[in-house]
């Protein structure tokens, strides 16, 4: 389950701007749709039943009162449930716009406000402004690898379950009274990083699915160090150099599949270089892309995945490290405070440490 808030800046689509009206994005969610299923147009839909575009963007764009023109109006959340949780409930779409409820009334307790008396008050779903769209589809993308290899056409409808959800919940409350920014540095207001592992722990109790594994073995601290090494280069690389969250994650994908080999890590550490001598910063071009998906796993892993009865599986360690960044999207803010989630994450580990049987192959989880 991958749960993200788009930086409109980052996300190269002008209809994710945020700082005026909401009709660009409505008419964007609605074109991805097809009208034809829904004659009557409602399209989207909050916990109180379905609604128009229309009707989206009066309630989005009319709960403004309070801001200036320079703040943001609404925010933009997705939630991408895997095919494998897809398949598990059936693609079912009553079931997704159930947790998708459910993941608004995380969203909602996740915010932390005080009250001028100084007591917390607690939030929930109703006090939101916001609705949702679910979108069956995904297509390629002309810098997608399929693309570029000439195996798949720009446009083209990716095969297998693709089905996600587009949430567009507006800067304020319902009234009007309190600013809601999922997107704050503050993270004793608001962490994407806590919203994203509270709706994974929803789709799993909700549907009875066991998520795999987000777990490090005491032994591999190799694993984690290389895991830790790709995601230091994608932090400058984003803020430096240009990368989009797409291309971001579309890293971490290819990272996964080749193992976080020596070779892969050895390709992006020189592409930092040929970055950094660049005077236009547009990310990497198709021959960095191409190095990075050519490059060899390293051997001694390979062998050891192969050994029954190893207690150390370093592919399933690698890809543990990827769901953990991935569902946190590395808190997806300004500056990405990567030092503050190591070290979370690594009180949080501590804290499961001394709570969890030690099993045959000594995984924690986290």
């Amino acid at each position: 389950m991958y749960s993200k808030v788009i930086n409109p800046e980052k996300n190269g689509r002008i209809a994710f701007n945020n700082k005026s009206s909401s009709a660009r994005l409505g008419n964007y969610l609605e074109k991805e749709l097809d009208l034809a299923k829904t004659p009557d147009g409602k399209v989207f839909f909050n916990s109180y039943g379905s609604f128009t575009k229309d009707e989206m963007v009066k309630n989005i764009d009319t709960n403004v009162k309070g801001l200036t023109a320079n703040d943001d109006k609404f925010y933009s959340l997705v939630l991408s449930p895997s095919q494998a949780e897809l398949e598990h409930i059936k693609n079912n779409p009553e079931k997704l716009r159930e947790f998708t409820i459910d993941c608004m009334e995380n969203y909602s307790q996740n915010f932390i406000i005080k009250a001028k008396d100084g007591s917390l008050k607690e939030l929930s779903e109703k006090d939101l402004v916001w609705f949702a769209n679910i979108e069956y589809d995904r297509i390629f993308k002309g810098d997608d690898d399929e693309v570029r290899r000439g195996e798949k056409k720009q446009g083209e409808r990716k095969e297998g379950l693709q089905t996600h959800i587009h949430i567009t919940v507006s800067a304020r409350d319902k009234s009007m009274k309190v600013t809601l920014n999922p997107r704050t540095k503050d993270k004793r207001r608001f962490s994407i990083i806590a919203w994203s592992e509270r709706n994974q722990q929803t789709f799993d109790s909700k549907f009875g699915y066991d998520s795999p594994k987000k777990s490090f073995t005491n032994q591999n601290k190799e694993a984690w160090n290389k895991v830790m090494s790709v995601e230091r280069i994608l932090t400058t690389f984003e803020k430096k150099y240009g990368l989009t969250d797409a291309d971001t994650i579309k890293i971490r994908s290819m990272a996964v599949e080749k193992d976080y080999s020596q070779d892969f890590r050895v390709n992006l550490k020189v592409i930092g270089k040929e970055l950094k001598k660049e005077s236009d910063k547009n990310g990497l071009n198709s021959e960095q892309w191409e190095r990075l998906a050519n490059a060899k796993p390293d051997e001694q892993n390979h062998n050891m995945e192969k050994e029954k009865g190893s207690s150390f599986d370093f592919v399933s360690s690698f890809k543990q490290g990827f769901y953990f960044f991935k569902g946190a999207e590395l808190a997806e803010i300004d500056g990405k405070d990567l030092k503050g989630i190591i070290r979370k994450a690594g009180i949080h580990l501590r804290k499961r440490r001394k709570n969890i049987q030690k099993s045959t192959d000594n995984d924690v989880s986290i």
